[in-house]
C-alpha cells in the first residue's frame, strides 16, 4: 500500500464521521505518529506471541556488536560493559552475550583452560539492580548476564526520542516552509521520505557479567528497528498516477494505522463523538431516505 492510498482511505473514514477537513501536513504528522503508537502497542502486549511477532516482523532485525575496543568498568562486585546500540534501535527483543575466559576454580570442569560460551541476557531494570547485586542466586555472572538500556544525554543533546516527537507541540505550531534543493518548498517539520527515524542521542547497552575474569567478545541482539519516515507533497496527491512511497508494512497493518490516524484526527478536533460514535474501524452503512 502506498502513502497516497492511505491518505485517500483516511479521507473516506473522516467523511463517514463528518470529521473536519484534513490538511496534508496534519496527515503526514499524525500518520507517522500513528505508526509509532501502533508499534508501541504491539510491543507492550502482555504476551509476545506469534501474532505479535507477525505484526512486527517487518521491523525485526539483528545486529552483532563487537566489544574489542571497549574497556569494562567495575561497579560494586559487578563488571559492566557499555556498548552503543545501532542508530535505528527502537525496542529490544532478545540479547545474547559471548564470553571468553576460564573458571577460577581449576578443580572444576575445564581446569582453567580458556573457552568461549554464549549466555542469554536477562533484562535489568534500575529498581531490580539494587536487589540482585548482592544476592548469591540472582547476581550477574558470565553464565547469567543482564542487559540494561541506558540513554547517554551528553553535551545537552536532546533525550532519546524519534525525531518527530519534539518537532511539533500539539496545538501550538505555526506552519513554516523551507526551500529544498530541487527548488520546492516543504513544511519545516517534515523529513525527507525514505529516511528511517533514528535516535537523536546515543542509546547504549550495558552488559553486566559479574565475573571480571571473563571477557566479553560479541553481543548478538534482535531488536525492533525504527520505522521509515513517510511523506508526500501536494503535487503527489494531484498527479493522475500514484508514484508515492510504498509503506514497509503489510496491508492489514496499514488498515490498523489508518484507524489510529482517524481517531487522532477526531481527538485533535475535540470531537465528542469519539466516545459515543460507531467505532471507526467498522463500516457505517449509508442511511436510507426517511
Amino acid at each position: 500500500m502506498t502513502i497516497r492510498q492511505c491518505y485517500e482511505y483516511i479521507l473516506v473514514e473522516c467523511n463517514k464521521v463528518k470529521a473536519p477537513q484534513v490538511l496534508l501536513e496534519d496527515f503526514i504528522y499524525l500518520f507517522n505518529k500513528a505508526i509509532q503508537q501502533y508499534i508501541n502497542s504491539v510491543y507492550n502486549r502482555s504476551e509476545y506471541n506469534q501474532q505479535s511477532s507477525d505484526d512486527l516482523g517487518f521491523l525485526q532485525t539483528t545486529s552483532v556488536i563487537n566489544s574489542d575496543k571497549i574497556a569494562p568498568r567495575q561497579e560494586f562486585n559487578d563488571t559492566v560493559w557499555e556498548l552503543q546500540l545501532p542508530k535505528d534501535y527502537l525496542h529490544m527483543l532478545n540479547c545474547i552475550a559471548e564470553f571468553t575466559g576460564s573458571d577460577s576454580n581449576k578443580s572444576r570442569c575445564g581446569n582453567g583452560v580458556q573457552r568461549t560460551i554464549t549466555s542469554t541476557c536477562q533484562r535489568l531494570t534500575a529498581d531490580l539492580y539494587a536487589g540482585i547485586i548482592n544476592n548469591y542466586y540472582m547476581k550477574p555472572s558470565h553464565k547469567k548476564p543482564y542487559y540494561y538500556i541506558i540513554n547517554r544525554n551528553e553535551k545537552d543533546q536532546p533525550v532519546t526520542n524519534p525525531v518527530m516527537d519534539n518537532e511539533i507541540k500539539e496545538g501550538s505550531y505555526r506552519p513554516n516552509y523551507i526551500k529544498t534543493e530541487d527548488g520546492k518548498y516543504r513544511f519545516y517539520a517534515l523529513k525527507e521520505p525514505y529516511k528511517r527515524i533514528v535516535n537523536q542521542s546515543s542509546v547504549n547497552l550495558e552488559i553486566h557479567s559479574g565475573d571480571s575474569n571473563w571477557s566479553l567478545n560479541n553481543v548478538y541482539i534482535t531488536y525492533v528497528k525504527a520505522p521509515m519516515y513517510v511523506s508526500m507533497t501536494q503535487d503527489d496527491v494531484l498527479l493522475p498516477e500514484d508514484n508515492t512511497q510504498f509503506l514497509e508494512f503489510p496491508d492489514y497493518v496499514c488498515y490498523e494505522i489508518i484507524n489510529i490516524v482517524t481517531r487522532l484526527l477526531l481527538e485533535n478536533a475535540s470531537d465528542p463523538r469519539l466516545q459515543t460514535n460507531v467505532p471507526i474501524n467498522q463500516t457505517i452503512a449509508t442511511p436510507g431516505n426517511k
